[in-house]
């Protein structure tokens, strides 16, 4: 498999998620969506994904789109996350794995893992050889941070918060544009590195979300667009939220700066369109909730946790107002 045909597949569509012209960007990158998407034998030179991401770059105005790319990007995307749940039973363990497998997604880094007595810091340093293109590891470096911090709480099931993040491309006025997405305190630093308590090594990693992920990802076309939602931006965000909603719900303000716009705006486009924040997000765990009770194992208590309820008996009772059934009797009945 072609891992990193892959990360780029989805680099796309996210950008395709933004509304950001996914043809012209491919385009004056010197390759084509068709060619991505369909090449069995897709190749791309350095060159190529740096003219890539400077694109990107300039079309969204968003000098933060790696952090954004890897706040949304699922472990399960790159149909790797199977192998490394397969082999591990602990944060650790998966660790482990994903450092060996590193070399299978970029050349640009090597992943560290340091180890002292009561943090763990993992690092992703530089390799050799690839300075020339500045933009490629700026924005691949910045990926590597938020997709490890997201992808270690979806594993876990638990809000992760790192004790602290260096970033080389730390800027100070950008400070809290950093906060939002990676919820947690930034500073600069030589290596990118994401700082977490030791104890966190020994939790065990849940199954039943990596479940919940390749079912959202293989099923994803037909749960979008949904028809109680009829504005562009609306559908956008519902889509939006609807691809990360295996990571708890996420702030407005976190949405808006995905599409890089302010929270104001944001609310005063949806409210031209009939619609708001708080409405969108309940049209999503209403199609989740009735997605993962008719065609996942997990758990009532699992499910809510996935959906952002703090308690299974709020979960309980927002599934019972939307199918007049209990979770439970919802299942039971084969609905």
């Amino acid at each position: 498999m072609n891992y990193r045909q892959t990360m780029l597949q989805a680099l796309i569509a996210f950008c395709g998620e933004r509304g950001l012209d996914n043809a012209r960007i491919t385009a004056l990158s010197g390759f084509s969506i068709a060619q991505l998407m369909n090449s069995a034998r897709f190749d791309i030179s350095n060159q190529q994904v740096e003219n890539l991401w400077k694109n990107i770059v300039q079309f969204s105005k968003d000098e933060l789109i790696g952090l954004h790319f890897g706040a949304t990007m699922q472990l399960a995307a790159l149909n790797i996350v199977g192998q490394i749940i397969q082999t591990s039973s602990t944060v650790k363990d998966a660790l482990l794995q994903v450092r060996s497998m590193m070399h299978l997604v970029t050349d640009l880094y090597t992943m560290e893992i340091e180890l002292g007595p009561k943090t763990c810091v993992i690092q992703y340093l530089k390799n050799t050889g690839f300075d020339h293109f500045q933009m490629t590891q700026r924005q691949f470096g910045d990926f590597l941070i938020a997709f490890t911090i997201y992808e270690l709480k979806g594993l876990l099931l638990k809000n992760l918060k790192p004790t602290k993040v260096g970033l080389p491309s730390f800027q100070k006025d950008r400070y809290m544009d950093y906060e939002i997405i990676l919820k947690c305190p930034i500073g600069k630093a030589e290596h990118y590195t994401v700082e977490f308590p030791r104890e966190y090594l020994d939790f065990p990693i849940i199954t039943a979300n990596y479940e919940v992920q390749t079912l959202l990802i293989n099923q994803m076309n037909k749960l979008q667009n949904p028809n109680e939602l009829t504005g562009a931006l609306s559908k956008r965000i519902f889509n939006y939220l609807l691809a990360n909603s295996y990571l708890y719900s996420l702030s407005i303000e976190a949405v808006a700066g995905n599409f890089n716009i302010s929270v104001r705006t944001l609310q005063r486009k949806l409210k031209d369109e009939g619609a708001s924040y708080v409405q969108i997000v309940e049209e999503v765990r209403k199609s989740l909730a009735v997605h993962y009770m008719q065609n996942s194992s997990s758990s009532v208590k699992e499910i809510s946790t996935i959906l952002g309820y703090a308690e299974p008996s709020a979960f309980v009772r927002a599934f019972k107002k939307w199918t007049g059934k209990t979770p439970t009797e919802y299942r039971t009945a084969g609905l």
